[in-house]
Parts: C-alpha cells; sequence; structure tokens
C-alpha cells in the first residue's frame, strides 16, 4: 500500500474517531452516568396537554415538572377521552423532543375558549399544588394523555420533562471509547509510512557501518616472510 494511500485512510479514520468522542462526549456529559435526558420548554399557556406520543414512547418511566402563577393543576386519562373532552379548545400540545438543544417542541391547538376541567369522571389521577408540581408516568396504564393546567387568567410558564435510562449513557460510552480506539489507529495508519522510512533507514545505516568496519582482504599480498 503506498504511502499516500496510508495517510489518506489515517486521516478518515481519525476524523471518524473523532467525530465519535465528540458525540459521545456530548451524550455522555449531557446524560450523566445514570442516562437522564432532560427537555424544558416555557410554555405560557393556560393548558398544556403531553400526549401518548411523548408519554408512553418508551417503556422507562417519566417525571412532569410544571410551575405556574397561580395553583397548577394535572389530570391523565384514556387519550379518547382527552380529545372528546377538549375538541376544540384552545391549549399548547407537546408533539416531541429537540436533543440539539435538550428542549420540548410545542404547538398550538384549537381556537375556543376551554372550560374548568377539574373534577370531572374522566381523570384517573389528579394532583393539584400551589406554584410547581411534579407528576411521574410509570407507563403501566399506558397509553394516557397528562393534561396540565392553570386557573382562568393564569398560566403554565415552566415545563420540565424528565427521562431516565441507563441504556443510553452505556452507548454514549461505547461510541466515545470507540472514538477513542479509531483515533489511534488512525494515528497508526498515518505515522506507519514515516516509522517504516526511519525502520528503513537504521537498518541501513547499521549495515553501512558493518561493512566499514569489516577487515580489508589480505588475498595476493606479499608477506615479509614470503620476501625474505
Amino acid at each position: 500500500m503506498s504511502t499516500l494511500i496510508l495517510r489518506i485512510a489515517g486521516a478518515v479514520v481519525a476524523l471518524v474517531g473523532l467525530a465519535g468522542v465528540v458525540i459521545g462526549g456530548w451524550f455522555l456529559g449531557s446524560l450523566g452516568t445514570s442516562g437522564t435526558a432532560t427537555f424544558t420548554d416555557a410554555p405560557d399557556a393556560r393548558v398544556v396537554v403531553l400526549e401518548p406520543d411523548v408519554l408512553n414512547r418508551i417503556d422507562s418511566s417519566v417525571e412532569i415538572a410544571a410551575e405556574g402563577s397561580a395553583t397548577v393543576w394535572a389530570g391523565t386519562a384514556r387519550p379518547s377521552d382527552v380529545d372528546n373532552l377538549l375538541s376544540e379548545a384552545t391549549r399548547t400540545v407537546v408533539t416531541g423532543v429537540d436533543v440539539s438543544e435538550w428542549v420540548l417542541t410545542t404547538s398550538p391547538s384549537g381556537t375556543d375558549e376551554i372550560s374548568d376541567v377539574r373534577g370531572l369522571d374522566i381523570w384517573q389521577s389528579t394532583s393539584s399544588e400551589d406554584g410547581s408540581l411534579s407528576v411521574t408516568i410509570d407507563q403501566e396504564d399506558a397509553p394516557q394523555t397528562l393534561v396540565i393546567a392553570a386557573p382562568e387568567g393564569e398560566s403554565i410558564t415552566d415545563l420540565e420533562f424528565q427521562v431516565t435510562d441507563d441504556r443510553w449513557s452505556t452507548i454514549a460510552i461505547g461510541v466515545l471509547l470507540a472514538g477513542v480506539l479509531l483515533i489511534i489507529i488512525g494515528l497508526a495508519l498515518g505515522l506507519a509510512p514515516v516509522l517504516l522510512a526511519r525502520s528503513r533507514g537504521g537498518a541501513a545505516t547499521r549495515e553501512y557501518r558493518v561493512r566499514r568496519g569489516r577487515p580489508r582482504s589480505t588475498a595476493g599480498s606479499t608477506s615479509e616472510k614470503d620476501l625474505a
């Protein structure tokens, strides 16, 4: 294999390894060794809805924390019941997550004024706290929809969605270590021609020194004894 090909191959492998180190290190720094991902948003809406596509997307439990300008109420129910209840009511729907920024993606929905949703018999579980509350979804009752609401004239100001899966941190560590290994291999490929040339040069130098150190041949010379 020519020197140029080795150097190009080494550079490509090293760059791939560097990308793996950056990506793996970034995820590991964000997730930690526990594999906890946290996504946030500031919806500034009276009603916020998290549907099964977000709540029940993975097998791990999720924790949702919400803060509001007054009392914060939350309730879980079957998705069809919530759809029928809210219909065209104004609300903010959490549609997913953005890993690049660690934020929740949201979309406004509905145009009608919403009535008080508390106290209805559709709710599987409810909770209410002044200022902030936290709800844990264990996936046992999936699919579920979570509705978070504030009193009329108030709003949900901050929302945090947290999920933990230790497999994510394991993958991040694996990508990081694989990147380090590829960088080492890439450097070895790139330096191989230089090391090989030095090795050949050293061998040639030693051979030259050996040849210079050999005694000259005395064949055909006349000794003093023969002259006598």
